[in-house]
C-alpha cells in the first residue's frame, strides 16, 4: 500500500527492527492463523481509503482497497508452516546501506548508484543469492509485515511470495527515516547467513 505514517519513529531503529523480525517470524509460524490478523483490516476500508488505525496513522488511498486484503487472506489460509528465519549480520548490513542512501535521496526502489540487492551484498563480503522486499510509509513493525502481504497494486505480489519462500532462512532487517515517505524498512532475505551460495540438495541414497 502506498502512502505514508509517523508513529514509527517513535521506537528506536534498533527496537523497530526487532519488531520487525519478531512479527515476521510470527507470521511465519502460522500463516493461515495470520490470515484473521489481516482479516480486521476490512471494516477500515471506505472504497479504497483506507482509514488510519488510530489519530497518529493518516488515511491512506489505496490501489485495490479491500480486494487484495481478501486475496491475501485466501493465499495464507491453506499455507504451512514455515521455518523460523535468523538473522544474517551480512545481510542487515547491506540493508542498512541501501536505507542509509534512500533516507537522504528519497529515491525508492531497489537500485541506488546502479547497485541492487546482489551487489550491495557482495560489497559487504557477502554473495549475490538474495532476494529483497521494501516498505515505504509504514505505522508499525506489524504494519510492514502487513503491507508486503497484502501488497496492494504489485500485480505479481512479489513481496507476499517472498514472505512465503520456504527456501529463506536467513534475514537482514533495517528501517530508517525516508525524505519523502517518513519512513522504510528494507527486509533482506536468502537461504544462507550472507547470501553466499546454498549448499547442493542432498542426493538420494
Amino acid at each position: 500500500m502506498a502512502g505514508g505514517a509517523v508513529a514509527a519513529a517513535a521506537l528506536a531503529p534498533d527496537d523497530f527492527e526487532a519488531g520487525v523480525f519478531a512479527e515476521l517470524n510470527r507470521f511465519r509460524g502460522n500463516p493461515a492463523g495470520y490470515a484473521d490478523v489481516l482479516r480486521a483490516y476490512r471494516p477500515r476500508f471506505e472504497g479504497r481509503l483506507l482509514r488510519g488505525h488510530d489519530r497518529d496513522e493518516i488515511d491512506i488511498l489505496t490501489c485495490e482497497g479491500v480486494a487484495a486484503v481478501d486475496e491475501a487472506i485466501r493465499d495464507l489460509r491453506p499455507a504451512k508452516p514455515l521455518g523460523a528465519l535468523e538473522r544474517g549480520p551480512v545481510l542487515e548490513r547491506a540493508a542498512a546501506d541501501h536505507v542509509a542512501a534512500q533516507s537522504r535521496s528519497g529515491a525508492v526502489g531497489h537500485y541506488t548508484g546502479g547497485r541492487g540487492p546482489g551487489e550491495r551484498a557482495t560489497a559487504r563480503g557477502g554473495g549475490p543469492y538474495v532476494s529483497e522486499v521494501i516498505t515505504y510509509g509504514h505505522h508499525s513493525p506489524a504494519g510492514v509485515i502487513h503491507q508486503l502481504l497484502i501488497d496492494d497494486g504489485v500485480p505479481d505480489r512479489g513481496h507476499r511470495n517472498s514472505l512465503l519462500r520456504p527456501g529463506h532462512r536467513y534475514a537482514g532487517i533495517a528501517c530508517g527515516s525516508h525524505k519523502v515517505h517518513r519512513t522504510m524498512c528494507v527486509i533482506m532475505f536468502s537461504p544462507t547467513p550472507d547470501g553466499s551460495p546454498p549448499p547442493p540438495p542432498k542426493r538420494a541414497q
